[in-house]
């Protein structure tokens, strides 16, 4: 596996600096579902793509971040997001589906709004099941693609090409909860809903916990 991630010297200072910008309204779009799902998490933790650090401000103060963020425009807006909320940040430049940590070595793994953009979705997922403990959580907010035939999947099939360049890789139409119903958890809990906001191609969304 290698790491293919091509930094864009272009659209990833824009997409660094327009989410550390919208943070708050983030907040406001997904703030109570993060609260609950992120309760519970344990001294250490591990993001799959924190992007500009918009999940910090939902850990405890002191908790050990492993950030797998190969965005390294990214990494700026990230130290200081640490740094705001009192987060102990250890980024690694690797892609999803290429972590570098041991099998069987973390408690908690969480993403959210990223398995739209990594290059094989599934890949990642096998990543993240490789590196929980026995029992470890992975916990995930994820847009999805609207029911077929409906205006909102008619909308995201139009956009998807604008939108994928501009946000590097992100697709307006994955079928992200397919992949995990079928990833071999021992347990999923998956809530699907719509979230409505100006950002429409991303108003389908799932929510909710995978146990290894």
């Amino acid at each position: 596996m290698s790491n293919n991630f091509k930094n864009n010297a272009v659209r990833g200072p824009i997409n660094s600096w327009f989410f550390y910008f919208i943070s708050g309204y983030m907040n406001i779009l997904w703030g109570k579902s993060k609260r609950r799902l992120f309760q519970n998490h344990p001294d250490t933790v591990v993001e799959i793509g924190p992007g500009a650090g918009a999940n910090m401000r939902y850990l405890k103060k002191g908790t050990k971040l492993i950030a797998i963020e190969p965005n390294i425009h990214m990494h700026a807006n990230l130290r200081k997001s640490a740094k705001k909320y009192g987060i102990d940040l250890n980024i690694k430049s690797v892609t999803g589906e290429t972590i570098d940590l041991p099998d069987n070595s973390c408690d908690f793994v969480m993403s959210t709004l990223v398995l739209c953009t990594v290059e094989n979705p599934l890949q990642c997922v096998h990543q993240i099941k490789r590196i929980l403990k026995p029992s470890g959580e992975f916990v995930f907010i994820e847009h999805v693609n609207a029911r077929e035939n409906s205006i909102l999947g008619f909308i995201q099939n139009l956009i998807h090409k604008p939108w994928h360049w501009f946000f590097e890789g992100c697709h307006t139409n994955r079928d992200t909860a397919s992949l995990l119903e079928r990833s071999g958890f021992s347990r999923l809990e998956l809530e699907r809903y719509n979230l409505y906001s100006p950002f429409v191609p991303i108003i389908p969304q799932i929510r909710g916990k995978a146990i290894k």
